[in-house]
């Protein structure tokens, strides 16, 4: 006959196991976006930092009450002007709106909650798509003195972690973003440990294995330290990120037949005024010289047989509301081998609002890749 103890612990199970089923979710997706666009987290976080030593603000994100329900909005436009100049050949300006974006979050309680996120990027096209739709299922006791929780909808799989200072996205975020309709399990421990592992369908099929959900993604963050970070993140297949590495053969059709897993691993250190962070992304192995050849003369991204990229950034804060940072990074077998060295200098120009002008110097092998220069202004308002 079981003791009050193990009955106890046999309904807590349960309830943990139902609750992966049901609709209710943990910390409020409003206030943490673990796998939100890292574009755009990228920027939040310049400009909290930014802010930092302005006295600070009681201002929140324009919320309604009722029915017990709690409904944000929250919004970031971001303005760029460049000026491109290729040694030897063509100068290039422009000025555009490259990034409109509104986040409608809700939080029915402490344990629902789910956000959509709507978003125009100007170098893209001139629409308005549904970037991020997602709810988040939290288990309301601990396991493993951790937290569990089940993540599901359209968002950024839990494949690399791309942070960044610069206005111009690294060659590691190119190559691994991945943004598709997922669903995965987490497990964290306060802000030391954090575990992630789910599964989705994915876009880039391989031959004769269409419209299934065939494709894995995990990763694990830790934190001996508060100036430490570590990480590692697994994809069964490399294809299946945004940058489209694989393309149909225009004779042979599909001749992807087998997929291709990718792996990340990243460093990040903040030692008083200074940040580094460091991340490589690679494929575990070879892409078959046909995939190869059918995305080189579709001019598609893959331009070798092992994808793979590193990223190395410095960052320096001096004074209050200023920051600056140095970048050199490479890529190998697509892109054209790009490597590009850059630096930038940001300033908080008043609260929610950010200025920077960054410089990049990019060089990269084939005849149509002599070495340019690139300078980038940038003016952010999140609200």
């Amino acid at each position: 006959m079981w003791s009050w103890m193990q009955a106890r612990a046999a309904r807590t199970a349960a309830w943990c196991v139902m609750l992966m089923f049901v609709p209710l979710a943990g910390t409020p997706a409003w206030a943490v976006h673990p796998d939100t666009s890292s574009e755009i987290e990228n920027l939040k976080r310049r400009i909290e930092a930014l802010e930092a030593g302005q006295g600070g603000s009681d201002d929140e994100p324009f919320t309604l009450f009722g029915l017990g329900k709690r409904l944000s909005v929250a919004g970031l436009l971001e303005l760029e002007a460049s000026y491109a100049s290729i040694e030897g050949g063509d100068e290039q300006s422009d000025l555009s709106l490259a990034t409109a974006l509104l986040e409608i979050s809700a939080a029915v309680n402490d344990s629902l909650a789910g956000h959509i996120v709507f978003l125009h990027e100007e170098y893209a096209d001139h629409s308005v798509e549904v970037d991020e739709a997602l709810m988040t299922l939290t288990c309301p006791v601990e396991f493993l003195h951790g937290q569990l929780s089940l993540t599901g909808g359209k968002l950024y799989v839990p494949f690399g972690h791309f942070e960044s200072h610069f206005i111009t996205d690294p060659l590691t975020l190119d190559l691994g973003e991945t943004n598709d309709t997922a669903l995965y399990a987490g497990w964290k421990i306060a802000d030391s440990v954090a575990v992630k592992a789910g599964v989705f369908s994915g876009e880039s099929d391989t031959a004769g294995d269409n419209d299934n959900i065939d494709s894995f993604v995990a990763s694990i963050e830790v934190m001996p330290a508060p100036w430490l970070t570590l990480g590692t993140s697994y994809v069964s297949d490399l294809a299946e990120s945004d940058i489209e590495l694989v393309r149909d053969d225009v004779v042979l059709g599909n001749v992807y037949t087998s997929s291709v897993p990718g792996v990340g691993v990243f460093v990040s250190l903040a030692l008083g005024d200074l940040c580094f962070d460091a991340e490589y992304l690679t494929a575990t192995r070879r892409f078959s010289r046909t995939v190869v050849d059918a995305a080189v003369g579709d001019e598609g991204e893959l331009t070798g047989r092992r994808p793979r990229a590193w990223n190395f950034e410095l960052a320096y804060t001096p004074r209050e509301r200023w920051e600056f940072a140095i970048r050199a990074e490479q890529a190998r077998d697509f892109q054209d081998d790009l490597s590009r060295f850059g630096a930038i200098a940001s300033h908080g120009l008043m609260e929610h609002v950010i200025v920077a002008l960054e410089y990049m110097h990019a060089d990269g092998k084939g005849e149509q890749n002599d070495p340019g220069h690139t300078l980038s202004g940038q003016l952010v308002f999140e609200f």
